[in-house]
């Protein structure tokens, strides 16, 4: 899905661009980001099919309808984030007039957003199976589908993807403190990329300077 969801975003922004040439980047960004992630979404609804995981009748609407909605999510993320890069970039714009905003009320901006969406907003995330869970639950070692895209009743599986394992789902156990420790993992990591990002960019600053 990563390999696909790349080319398509890539040339279906290059694409919109070209037709609608005045619209702000961040339509087509956004429009490019949910074709990405809705096509990419199909064409591994056909690969499972091709393995015979999954009927294609099943895997490909079941694949569609969700990521039809995570893609809304998706392009609105991209649609920010594209903003704010050509807001400090202006220049990637062609745009050599419009005075850049400074580093580092994109990057206090940026680090706000992400500890509230990947540290608050995980407490409430639903815990139902995604898109490709749903299409892959199997009962009793039978392949045998239930998605709910199809009007079929889902099934709890036994073990079907690995819930063993030791972070399934991005968490450490199925409890709360396994979340919480997640969690904190998450925001570490967060911290850690901005930091390195602020180095580099002052970096860069620096030896432009001199």
């Amino acid at each position: 899905m990563g390999v696909i969801a790349g080319f398509v975003g890539f040339y279906s922004i290059k694409g919109i661009k070209s037709v609608l040439p005045n619209l702000p980047v961040a339509v087509p960004a956004g429009i490019a980001a949910w074709l990405a992630c809705v096509i990419a979404a199909c064409c591994a609804a056909v690969e499972i099919a091709i393995l015979g995981a999954v009927p294609i009748s099943i895997g490909l609407p079941t694949m569609f309808i969700y990521h039809s909605l995570i893609g809304i999510i998706e392009g609105i993320i991209t649609a920010v984030v594209v903003t704010l890069i050509f807001n400090v970039r202006p220049e990637l714009t062609g745009d050599t007039t419009k005075k850049a905003v400074p580093i580092k009320n994109v990057l206090v901006f940026g680090l706000v957003i992400a500890l509230i969406i990947g540290g608050c907003a995980v407490l409430f995330a639903s815990g139902d199976p995604g898109g490709l869970e749903s299409t892959l639950l199997v009962s009793g070692g039978v392949k045998e589908v239930f998605a709910p895209a199809t009007g079929g009743e889902i099934v709890e599986a036994e073990d079907p993807i690995g819930w063993e394992a030791p972070m399934p789902d991005y968490a450490l156990g199925d409890s709360i403190a396994g979340g919480i420790i997640a969690l904190i993992i998450g925001i570490f990591a967060v911290l850690v990329v901005i930091l390195i990002a602020a180095k580099i960019v002052y970096a860069s600053s620096s030896g432009k300077s001199s």
